[in-house]
């Protein structure tokens, strides 16, 4: 019974959260058009403060874990690996098929992840999970363009996707911390807290707006695909990976990490990115949508089942 609290009170808080945006949109308090600026405010001004402080505040040399890093590394390029083999059997349409690839290895680690193992395991957790997300998320923003740009139709260039890397925010905001704390740098009290309030904001805020934006219109007319990816993400993936990792003798904060990019739902921004580059948009905020709404319950059984054997 106390593996079940704990497992809920880990997930739930957060998907009430999710859940009052949705109500916001039905409230009309929220418009679709509002709730589209907010989200790139939100992206663009508080995610790079949200990171920042994350590891700001994080004893580095104990949270350096290179074999976990090392893990899911190649874990993640092994979904995609995979998805490029059995995507284009499975689906016909071109411009549906790089969105379900990048939804096979894209997750939502900043934000879910990283809220879902402070209530697991505490604030001690933020180092392991932010190494792990300055190295991840530089890695799945390239393999996206790539999945989304390969079934356009063009070439990848390697300088544009760079580019496109090092301006994203999450990316910028983690570099950031890392560089002060390598050249031993202390905030004035003043900035330091100013900081540390946008990135108190952050994850809410964006919790809101995952809500808000959520249009189940998008569900109509790709029921096989969006099942597939709702599977294999939530289900088939965190199955394989976690069981990897458990029996490598992962453990804890760094079997959480694993769940975390292998079991959580598909990145919002995996919508914007195929809004922007011709691909099947409406697919990619189904995908976001139906793996968002799912992983409320198998997040929590598999922290349940985790917890119950002893690995958390």
């Amino acid at each position: 019974m106390e593996n079940i609290v704990i497992s809920l009170n880990a997930v739930l808080p957060l998907f009430l959260i999710i859940g009052l945006g949705c109500i916001a949109k039905q409230l009309h308090i929220l418009s679709d058009e509002a709730a589209r600026q907010a989200n790139s405010l939100c992206f663009k001004l508080f995610m790079a403060p949200l990171l920042f402080y994350n590891v700001y505040i994080s004893d580095l040399e104990s949270a350096f874990n290179g074999p976990l890093l090392a893990f899911c590394v190649i874990g993640t390029l092994a979904e995609f690996g995979i998805g490029l083999l059995l995507v284009p059997r499975i689906e016909s349409q071109q411009s549906a098929r790089g969105v379900m690839l990048q939804a096979f290895c894209r997750p939502n680690l900043v934000l879910l992840g990283l809220p879902l193992s402070t209530s697991l395991f505490g604030d001690e957790s933020i180092g392991n999970i932010t190494f792990m997300l300055a190295v991840i998320v530089p890695l799945i923003n390239i393999l996206a363009v790539l999945a989304l740009e390969l079934f356009r139709g063009g070439t990848p260039k390697p300088p544009k996707i760079l580019r496109g890397v090092i301006q994203n925010p999450f990316v910028l905001g983690a570099l950031t911390g890392f560089l002060c704390k390598f050249l031993h740098m202390q905030l004035p009290y003043i900035l330091e807290s100013a900081v540390s309030d946008m990135a108190a904001a952050a994850t809410p805020l964006a919790l809101v707006l995952m809500g808000a934006s959520m249009d189940f219109g998008r569900l109509r007319g790709a029921g096989r695909s969006l099942a597939i990816c709702t599977v294999v993400r939530l289900l088939v993936s965190p199955a394989i990976f976690i069981s990897l990792g458990a029996a490598l003798g992962f453990r804890g904060i760094a079997l959480c990490a694993v769940m975390l990019v292998f079991a959580t739902p598909v990145a919002v921004n995996s919508y914007t990115m195929a809004l922007q580059m011709d691909a099947d948009a409406d697919l990619a905020g189904g995908i976001v949508l139906t793996t968002t709404g799912f992983s409320c319950l198998t997040l929590f059984l598999w922290i349940l089942l985790l917890k119950s054997l002893g690995l958390f």
